[in-house]
């Protein structure tokens, strides 16, 4: 809400601006607060990564959650927040405006937007120069942005599957009831999966995987990278709708409030 970022896809570049000046900011501090943003995205999949690992171990290997009790914690937060510093950072010095960055996307913005170049504040990926050769600087940026998102998405989908598999064998030797509340959690592992593949990974790779085919495209992504927005409500509605027992006492809660 303060920095009010948007981006926007051009042939073979893309552009994370904004145009607003919070707290009456300067232009380079302004694009610090992009460089902040564009961490906590690493730093939350990051954390969804931990989440999963989470899981995993409590439900079949609960020695190894010793890593999550006491000061201990605090490698998870540093684990997260190292990769929020990789991101912002990388996006920062590899994405820097230069003359040719500013000139590829100067004239389209003010065609587009109605703004003047000067007026934002942001960064610039263009893949290949005038002469179609691949600008190395910009897609190491690319190349660091696409590690850290499949490093995490690795662990998620290792973990989810190996749930999957270890609790299919487990729960056949459980009651009826168990067995139906194991298939209830087991549905919400696989939307808890779903959603941020559709909130978080495939917007933001989408856009910085577009310029790298050179496509006569033009696309404003300010709506899409809302939707990174929507995860957090959405992972908490999963379990109270999928699971009975959750579904029940929110009901329960809404006949109480209508009827009072």
């Amino acid at each position: 809400m303060i920095v009010n970022p948007n981006a926007y896809s051009h042939n073979a570049g893309y552009i994370f601006y904004t145009t607003s000046r919070p707290f009456h900011l300067s232009q380079n501090a302004t694009a610090w607060m992009l460089v902040f943003y564009s961490g906590v995205y690493s730093c939350t999949i990051s954390n969804l990564a931990v989440q999963f690992l989470y899981r995993y171990w409590a439900v079949f290997d609960e020695k190894r959650l010793w890593i999550f009790k006491g000061w201990r914690f605090l490698i998870c937060f540093l684990y997260s927040t190292l990769f929020g510093f990789q991101w912002g950072l990388g996006a920062y010095y590899l994405d820097q405006v230069d003359d040719y960055a500013k000139s590829y996307f100067e004239l389209k913005i003010m065609q587009k937007f109605s703004v003047d170049f000067s007026d934002i504040s942001g960064f610039i990926l263009v893949a290949y120069d005038a002469n179609g050769s691949t600008r190395w600087r910009n897609v190491c940026c690319t190349i660091n942005m696409t590690f850290i998102m499949v490093f995490q998405y690795c662990i998620i989908l290792y973990c989810a599957v190996r749930m999957y598999f270890e609790m299919e064998s487990k729960v056949q030797i459980l009651s009826p009831s168990l067995r139906n509340l194991h298939r209830q959690f087991f549905k919400t592992l696989v939307l808890q999966v779903v959603t941020p593949t559709v909130t978080l990974f495939v917007p933001v790779t989408v856009l910085i995987y577009l310029p790298l085919f050179d496509l006569q495209l033009d696309l404003p992504f300010g709506i899409f990278t809302s939707t990174l927005s929507i995860y957090p409500g959405m992972d908490a509605i999963i379990v109270m709708y999928v699971v009975h027992d959750y579904r029940l006492a929110m009901k329960s809660m809404v006949q109480k409030f209508t009827a009072s």
